[in-house]
């Protein structure tokens, strides 16, 4: 992890206003977003810090966390991806002040966007955590 970034350094199909919030990034939040670290690689202790955030309830005290790795098909993924950098807010967030990225769907907007096989596989995740979590 670096500890500042040349936005010159960043491939040129970047747009420049991202490579300048990259740059002014935090290097631990910049690793995630921008440098693709592994999340399973950063404390969350360090990401809470690096976000403004010490003292934030973390995973452990809040309970288990379900990781399920592909829970969705590189299809769907791909839709809902282009889905948000077509249709996305691009209102400041609370996190790191960045743009929000964001795209509220209904569920009948998520299930005319990845299918409704692939959305199953989303509502089911809830009952499955409860059943390991019990």
């Amino acid at each position: 992890m670096t500890a500042s970034l040349d936005p010159q350094s960043l491939p040129s199909a970047i747009p420049a206003g991202f490579a300048r919030a990259a740059a002014a990034m935090h290097p631990t939040v910049r690793s995630l977003l921008v440098e693709g670290a592994d999340p399973a690689t950063i404390p969350v202790d360090d990401l809470l810090a690096a976000l403004g955030r010490e003292g934030s309830p973390t995973a452990a005290e809040y309970g288990s966390v379900m990781v399920v790795p592909q829970s969705l098909s590189a299809r769907a993924c791909a839709a809902l991806r282009a889905a948000v950098d077509s249709q996305r807010r691009l209102e400041a967030d609370s996190v790191d002040g960045q743009a929000e990225h964001q795209l509220n769907l209904s569920r009948a907007a998520l299930e005319a966007l990845v299918g409704s096989a692939e959305a199953a596989k989303l509502w089911r995740l809830p009952t499955a955590f409860r059943a390991r979590t019990a």
